[in-house]
């Protein structure tokens, strides 16, 4: 199977995948994005060297019996361990079964989910820097803290976990487990890290590289990017966001976001 075939499969059935692409530019945007990143960024798409000096740690993040070996953790505190955190909540997500629908108070805890992992896993702030890149500097504190929460917002809305996304597609997914690969600390300050991990979905004889960047927030790491093969959030929202300001301003690309929120919001609530 293809790279893009390997990275539709893993949108419909791990993890989760946060969808605007399309949202604010062309629909060439995400395939842009991949380009970017399998070029001149070139680290997404390279194997990491010199990761951490532990044993590999496998976990099944299926909810059946039998899939994938135990599951063994890396040391608190550790960029790996903050990965399968991650996993472990994304089991709390709560989806109907066919014909059926969530209780009131499911979708409540889904949305209370949501919110926990967008707002407290990720650092929506450090995506939203890079994804800016140069127009970033240019902005005033109040330009930077109203994109943020624009971004984090929309990210909370729009987030489609692979439980949620199988469930709307009536298909319950495969069987697959999740390889933890170690984490390689990056800057001078050892206050970044790149986590490697990979899917295997045994039935399917085929395997995802899932890898995320991420930033130390005091005793946390943080996850500010997520590469599934060579295909970038970060570099997806470059391509987005840089093309909009460029041809109609950044107050434009507010104005768009903005939109978009509403709309959600909207088709939520009638």
């Amino acid at each position: 199977m293809g790279k893009m075939g390997k990275t539709a499969l893993f949108s419909s059935i791990f993890l989760f995948a946060i969808f605007l692409a399309g949202s604010f530019a062309p629909s060439s945007a995400m395939s842009a994005g991949k380009s970017q990143a399998a070029g001149a960024g070139g680290d997404a798409a390279e194997p990491v060297q010199h990761q951490a000096k532990a044993a590999m740690a496998v976990a099944s993040v299926d909810t059946k019996e039998g899939v994938g070996p135990v599951k063994k953790y890396y040391p608190e505190g550790s960029p790996t361990r903050a990965i399968q955190d991650l996993d472990d909540m994304l089991d709390d997500f709560k989806v109907a079964g066919q014909g059926e629908k969530l209780t009131a108070a499911e979708q409540a805890q889904n949305d209370q989910l949501k919110q926990k992992i967008i707002r407290g896993t990720f650092d929506i702030r450090e995506l939203a820097k890079q994804s800016l890149v140069s127009h970033w500097n240019g902005l005033s504190e109040g330009q930077r803290s109203q994109f943020v929460g624009l971004l984090t917002d929309l990210l909370e809305q729009k987030a489609l976990f692979s439980k949620e996304q199988s469930a709307a597609k009536g298909k319950s997914g495969g069987k697959y487990f999740v390889v933890y690969r170690g984490h390689k600390l990056e800057g001078p300050s050892g206050t970044l890290s790149f986590v490697r991990t990979k899917v295997v979905v045994p039935s399917e004889n085929i395997d995802i590289s899932l890898n995320y960047r991420l930033k130390k927030q005091g005793s946390e790491w943080k996850i500010y990017d997520v590469i599934v093969d060579e295909a970038s959030l970060v570099d997806n929202y470059k391509y987005q966001f840089d093309s909009i300001i460029k041809k109609h301003g950044f107050g434009d690309l507010i104005r768009r976001m903005s939109e978009k929120l509403a709309e959600i919001r909207s088709k939520r609530n009638s």
